[in-house]
């Protein structure tokens, strides 16, 4: 059964460190809960999504102030600018921007709203990283939207010799356990548990149900 999340009424202030350490382990079972999150090369990566509930315990919503056309008769590109605002003031606490190219080796089927919605998602993951980063870290995640390091790790794929591809880095698996119910579990594995229940049960287990699976036969 999935335990409930308890949000401090009042919501929560950036600058008192004790109710951060709250608002992580909020977080995190949020994301865990909905599956907000990616593991490239070992690494946890939320999803904007979980950055903008992370902000909106803050009061911290994102605002698109533009978008630029960088578009050739080659390729469909798009720059994004976001700014993070404070709904309770209305200050601008945060901003950031981003591009995304139909080049990017999994963009190329995108059409160009596609292009377009995908560099605002990673203009706002980049604007609350600014500010949220250090929250975002102390839940567990790397202080980066996942959006992005998809990004990265499709750059670099790109930059290996032809014939060549940096499998790890375009490689993405969710190290979570799958549970033995339609219903799932979602508890968070490591890399060893992860491996180990794949090879010994078939599938990604937490050490709780490994204790209820069947090994596999040999």
């Amino acid at each position: 059964m999935t335990k409930e999340i308890t949000i401090r009424e009042g919501g929560y202030e950036l600058t008192q460190p004790r109710q951060m350490v709250d608002l992580a382990t909020v977080l995190k079972k949020h994301i865990v809960d909905n599956r907000l999150y990616t593991t490239i090369t070992g690494k946890n990566y939320a999803h904007v999504e979980g950055w903008q509930f992370a902000g909106g315990m803050l009061g911290m919503f994102p605002r698109v102030t533009g978008v630029e056309n960088l578009s050739t008769d080659h390729e469909t590109k798009w720059k994004a600018d976001v700014e993070v605002v404070d709904l309770r003031t209305g200050a601008i606490i945060s901003r950031g921007f981003a591009i995304c190219s139909n080049k990017e080796s999994k963009k190329k089927t995108f059409d160009e709203y596609a292009v377009l919605s995908m560099a605002q998602t990673r203009a706002i993951g980049k604007a609350y990283r600014n500010v949220i980063g250090w929250v975002m870290k102390l839940a567990g995640y790397e202080p980066t939207a996942s959006e992005e390091m998809t990004r990265a790790g499709e750059t670099a794929a790109a930059a290996q010799p032809e014939g060549k591809s940096d499998k790890s880095a375009e490689q993405v698996v969710e190290h979570v356990c799958h549970g033995l119910t339609k219903s799932g579990c979602g508890e968070e594995l490591t890399e060893q548990e992860f491996d180990y229940s794949k090879k010994m049960y078939g599938k990604p287990l937490c050490r709780k149900h490994q204790k209820e699976a069947k090994p596999l036969k040999k």
